[in-house]
């Protein structure tokens, strides 16, 4: 009976070990760079989804823009009107209210925060 409860143990503590070996294994058997590699895809990609909107209210004061947007596919948020800052606040003095734009927003600790910002052609 002691054999059966040791290997029963063995093989839970194998199965709750499993996820975190086969993530330490695929970290480690990649080849050298590839992990930096893809963050760096990964933030092309991010950047590359801009999302249409309309700005309704410039703040340059407080380095804000207050836009109507569509869906904001990388946030998975539906169309509506709010309230975003810039990463760069000196920004906000290129825009007036009622410019078209395409721009690309990321939740940074809780903020939202446009990245990239450019007037729609």
């Amino acid at each position: 009976m002691k054999s059966i409860t040791t290997t029963l143990a063995a093989l839970a503590l194998a199965c709750a070990m499993a996820p975190a070996l086969a993530q330490e294994h695929a970290a480690h058997g990649s080849p050298a760079g590839s992990t930096e590699k893809a963050s760096a895809t990964a933030a092309t990609n991010a950047d590359a989804v801009m999302t249409a909107g309309e700005i309704t209210r410039v703040d340059a004061r407080g380095g804000k823009l207050t836009i109507r947007h569509e869906d904001i596919k990388n946030l998975e948020m539906p169309a509506m009107t709010m309230v975003f800052a810039l990463k760069d606040p000196a920004q906000a003095a290129q825009f007036n209210a009622g410019d078209k734009v395409r721009f690309h927003v990321q939740d940074e600790g809780g903020t939202l925060t446009i990245t990239r910002i450019e007037r729609a052609k």
